[in-house]
């Protein structure tokens, strides 16, 4: 997990017990409320999981393989 990806979840967490507002998450984000209230609900869900991009750890679709090169 990135740094960025840490932060968001703390504030998310915060958000979801109810010590930040959506309108306070969102500013202390830089993103929309409506984000915010999507990212909660994917955080209670998830948790943490919820944060890393699906495409993570995966080969580039554009990657050449090896016994391709010349």
């Amino acid at each position: 997990m990135t740094e960025k990806q840490a932060k968001r979840y703390e504030v998310l967490v915060k958000a979801n017990a109810g010590i930040l507002t959506v309108k306070e998450a969102a500013e202390e984000l830089g993103i929309s409320e409506r984000q915010i209230k999507r990212l909660k609900k994917e955080v209670k869900e998830s948790g943490a999981a919820a944060l890393i991009h699906g495409n993570t750890r995966g080969t580039s679709n554009n990657c050449i393989s090896d016994k391709n090169q010349r």
